[in-house]
């Protein structure tokens, strides 16, 4: 009774577990009965589980040591020879297909397997597989020097074979013009007589005396003096010593001076003869001297420094002069030329006109003006080494006081006294100040006369 129920809700179970609605029982006796024979019915058939295989560690060391890594081979002989055998049917095989084959591809798979494996057998050199030749293999040429005949002689004797009777057939083959000859030149020494086919008496005097040269270069290579003549065998280094040891000798003992105290190398008689005044030892003299010369070097300490500092103002004033020359007068006016200061917003003109700094430069003089003040036409600044020299004539003087008219650039004549002043008047500056008329100024920059 109880397997009749269970092997009709089979597919109750299965709806069950797929989710889909469930059949209830018409009592409480027949859900248990179901609930049975689902908890004792397997959902699959057995026939589709393939049952689990669990591999020991004892069967894996087996199957380790069944193939040698060492020998490359398996320990089983018999295994051993199927597989060598199949190997090499293998190999065969498919030699035979890529000869049969028609293509380059075979045939450069063939020629590649052939280059990997022994083609041949090492001890009677035959081939051990069908078709071991490679075709990619030149063709075997004959050696084109090498002897196609016979010697000419007996080795052993070393006569012709024609004076033997050992052969006496080489002299009919030998004089056969059909008879094809080694195209290898022969060479100017036989060996077997050790003496030269043509000349032998004079090419063995050369070489005798190549011989001794060069075991003469060698031997003297490690032997460069003869104790027998106590002398160098390279001429030039012995007469090269000679001459050292020449300058050696002349000053041989000079140098013991310079053991002594200094008080003594730097007395009188070991710089110079006393006597006819000649001088023994320059060096020494020039240290002495420096050496008594300190004490009037240090009173003329201030007069160097005064004179250093000049030097160095003079050189400064030309370089600025150079380096002031070097633009036009116009690149310095530029900045006025809108007649206000681009930086304050400041007018050069009306009330409260802002005054305008004076360039150091001027603009290009006159022919008259350059004669008039020294200045040269094309200089853009009067130079420090040759500032505007006083003129003789009366329209020439150099402003050494302020100017009583209303020019703006007053401020800078009282500043600076590098004004160049062209004007009529006397040469007396005071009576122009008073009675020319307002001079002509011109800024001429650089350093005033002192």
């Amino acid at each position: 009774m109880a397997n009749a129920p269970a092997a009709t809700n089979i597919s109750s179970v299965a709806q069950t577990r797929r989710g889909d609605s469930v059949t209830h029982g018409k009592s409480w006796s027949d859900d248990i009965q179901r609930y049975h024979a689902a908890k004792a019915t397997l959902p699959w058939s057995p026939e589709q589980q393939t049952p689990v295989k669990h591999v020991t560690r004892f069967e894996k060391a087996r199957e380790e040591r069944e193939y040698d890594l060492v020998l490359g081979k398996f320990r089983d002989a018999e295994r051993e020879v199927s597989r060598v055998r199949q190997e090499r049917d293998q190999l065969e095989g498919g030699l035979e297909l890529a000869r049969t084959v028609n293509g380059a591809r075979s045939r450069s798979q063939q020629a590649k397997q052939l280059r990997n494996v022994q083609r041949f057998n090492v001890v009677n050199h035959a081939p051990m597989f069908p078709g071991a030749t490679d075709p990619k293999d030149a063709p075997s040429q004959p050696h084109p020097y090498r002897a196609k005949i016979a010697p000419e002689f007996n080795i052993v004797t070393n006569l012709s074979t024609n004076k033997t009777s050992a052969h006496p057939e080489r002299a009919e083959s030998s004089a056969s013009p059909n008879q094809p000859r080694s195209r290898r030149p022969t060479r100017e020494f036989n060996i077997l007589t050790n003496q030269y086919h043509e000349s032998h008496e004079a090419k063995a005097e050369a070489d005798a005396a190549k011989r001794k040269e060069v075991a003469a270069t060698k031997y003297f290579k490690t032997r460069s003096f003869d104790p027998v003549r106590i002398t160098f065998v390279d001429e030039q280094r012995e007469l090269a010593f000679l001459q050292d040891r020449e300058q050696q000798q002349q000053a041989h003992g000079k140098d013991r001076a310079l053991q002594l105290p200094p008080r003594e190398q730097f007395s009188e008689g070991r710089l110079y003869n006393i006597l006819n005044q000649r001088v023994i030892n320059a060096d020494k003299i020039g240290a002495a001297t420096e050496k008594d010369e300190r004490a009037l070097n240090k009173m003329q300490k201030a007069a160097f420094e005064a004179k250093m500092h000049a030097l160095g103002d003079a050189l400064l004033a030309t370089e600025t002069a150079r380096c002031l020359n070097r633009y036009a007068h116009e690149r310095h006016t530029q900045s006025y030329v809108h007649g206000y200061d681009p930086i304050s917003n400041e007018s050069f003109g009306g009330r409260a006109a802002k005054p305008m700094m004076p360039t150091r430069t001027h603009a290009a003089l006159s022919a008259w003006q350059v004669l008039e003040t020294g200045v040269q036409a094309g200089a853009k600044v009067s130079s420090p080494h040759n500032p505007a020299k006083q003129s003789e004539s009366p329209r020439v003087a150099l402003s050494a006081k302020p100017s009583a008219s209303n020019d703006r650039h007053s401020f800078a004549t009282l500043s600076r006294s590098n004004i160049l002043v062209l004007g009529g008047g006397p040469s007396d500056t005071d009576s122009a100040a008073s009675a020319s008329p307002a001079p002509t100024r011109v800024r001429t920059g650089g350093f005033s006369s002192r």
